[in-house]
């Protein structure tokens, strides 16, 4: 008579002892035979083990640890320079131009001109020499545009012009400011020369070009600035449109250029500083991050005398 279990029933007990049978029946294995050991582990020490050919560190894994901690220190030190010599710089800059007021104002001591008695008659820098746009080296320029420079610099393109007479200090007939009403832009304006066969670049002020026309004459009149740091004077040049006004004060006359319009060209375009044969005012700064040039350009429409 077999016993039940309120669980298993008879099926379970028939199970039991037919497993129990076959365990009597088989061989009993010898005490000399070679066992494998056994082990108890928990199941984390399981999981480690199983995953410890995936969690296995070699040498690209330590590379790319290198690699991860150089890329985050140096992306801290240039964005560290970046906002020293940007946002701080200008911050500075604003602050210790504070005390200064433009309006009703007399105009800064400009740069002292060349050609007239008792100053130099040339740039302290050297011989102007045909150089490429604003913000390029001179290995930037592509070799055939040298035959180019070369015969522009032939043709006078970027010489000094006669000096008009020998006026006085007071009536220097350069560029001292800059504006543009249509964008709210107003700034000061500064000489610029070509410095180890580069044009200098003003800072926190638009640049005259040494050597092109002089406001309100025959001629192209050649103004570059920043878009981006050092007070981004021309950030928004780009927003001129064709017929807005750029008002350039000397030191006695106001000119009124009309914008023509404006296009973008690579810095080895030079010819858009050549000489022209009508008053012509030529605005240059930097875009599509620094691989082109943004020109505007601009006619003369009115020229009076500041009262």
């Amino acid at each position: 008579m077999s016993r039940t279990t309120p669980q298993g029933g008879p099926h379970q007990s028939a199970d039991d002892a037919e497993l129990l049978n076959g365990l009597l029946a088989s061989e009993v294995p010898s005490r000399r035979a070679q066992h494998r050991p056994a082990s108890l582990r928990s199941v984390t020490q399981q999981q480690q083990i199983a995953l410890s050919g995936f969690r296995l560190r070699n040498w690209v894994d330590r590379a790319l640890y290198v690699a991860e901690r150089m890329l985050v220190i140096a992306s801290i030190i240039a964005f560290s320079y970046w906002f020293v010599d940007g946002p701080v710089r200008d911050w500075v800059h604003e602050r210790q131009s504070a005390g200064i007021v433009w309006a009703g104002a007399a105009a800064p001591t400009p740069t002292p001109p060349l050609g007239l008695p008792g100053w130099p008659t040339a740039a302290p820098t050297g011989p102007l020499q045909a150089a490429a746009l604003p913000f390029t080296r001179p290995e930037d320029a592509l070799e055939e545009d040298a035959s180019a420079s070369t015969s522009a610099m032939r043709d006078g393109f970027m010489v000094p012009q006669a000096a008009l007479g020998a006026p006085a200090l007071a009536d220097d007939p350069r560029p001292v400011r800059l504006a543009m009403p249509s964008i709210g832009a107003e700034m000061e304006v500064r000489e610029v020369f070509v410095v180890d066969g580069e044009w200098q670049v003003a800072e926190y002020a638009a640049g005259y070009h040494h050597g092109t026309a002089l406001p309100g004459t025959i001629g192209n009149s050649v103004f570059s600035g920043h878009a981006g740091l050092r007070g981004a004077v021309f950030k928004d040049l780009g927003r001129l449109k064709p017929g807005d006004d750029v008002v350039i004060d000397t030191a006695n006359w106001r000119y009124t250029y009309r914008v023509r319009g404006s296009m973008n060209v690579w810095p080895t375009q030079i010819e858009v500083m050549l000489p022209t044969p009508t008053p012509t005012l030529t605005l240059i700064t930097c875009t599509n991050w620094d691989t082109q040039r943004l020109v505007v350009v601009a006619d003369l429409v009115d020229a009076r005398p500041l009262s």
